[in-house]
């Protein structure tokens, strides 16, 4: 595949901006089970689209390793 400047800049930008998801996303949150009695059990949001995310951040790469069209 053959990219060129412009591309690589947008890309990097996707791959900020997936990294901040990242980053907001990757933190243990607590779900309430309510019954009899009332229990909490750990959450973390990042494994519920962690596929997405992987990817994603393997497109991206592919792109960015291909070919550069226009540079020499």
């Amino acid at each position: 595949m053959k990219v060129d400047n412009e591309v690589l800049g947008e890309l990097q930008k996707i791959r900020n901006a997936i990294d901040n998801m990242y980053d907001k996303l990757n933190v243990t949150l607590h779900q309430k089970h309510i019954a009899t009695k009332t229990t909490y059990s750990e959450v973390k949001p990042f494994d519920l689209v962690q596929d997405n995310f992987e990817f994603v951040s393997q497109i991206i790469r592919e792109l960015q390793d291909s070919e550069i069209v226009g540079e020499e």
